[in-house]
């Protein structure tokens, strides 16, 4: 929807755009969505780095009008980090095949 402007499971063409897509929050306008929300800030030495969050990339909401078919769309994940550990992954399969069968 993003870049066509068009729904895919409708056709629909009037397509809402949320711009950095808040939840809920302290404040009325919330906070922005995290596309990471513990990514490690690397300058808080000590035993308290832990406990510290560091938001990594927000989200854009496209949500047809027609039928409501809506998608999340990354924006400034560049800096994440890869911790297995907690969930956040990278499948690179740029690298090709290795072993017997090329």
């Amino acid at each position: 929807m993003r870049n066509l402007h068009k729904c895919p499971k409708c056709a629909g063409q009037r397509i809402w755009v949320i711009e950095r897509y808040r939840v809920p929050g302290e404040s009325a306008e919330g906070r922005a969505l995290p596309v990471v929300v513990h990514q490690d800030a690397g300058k808080v030495p000590g035993i308290f780095q832990s406990l510290r969050t560091n938001p990594v990339g927000q989200f854009d909401l496209f949500v047809c009008d027609a039928c409501g078919y809506s998608e999340l769309w990354a924006e400034g994940f560049r800096d994440l980090v890869e911790d297995p550990d907690r969930g956040v992954r990278l499948i690179d399969m740029t690298k090709g095949r290795q072993g017997p069968f090329r």
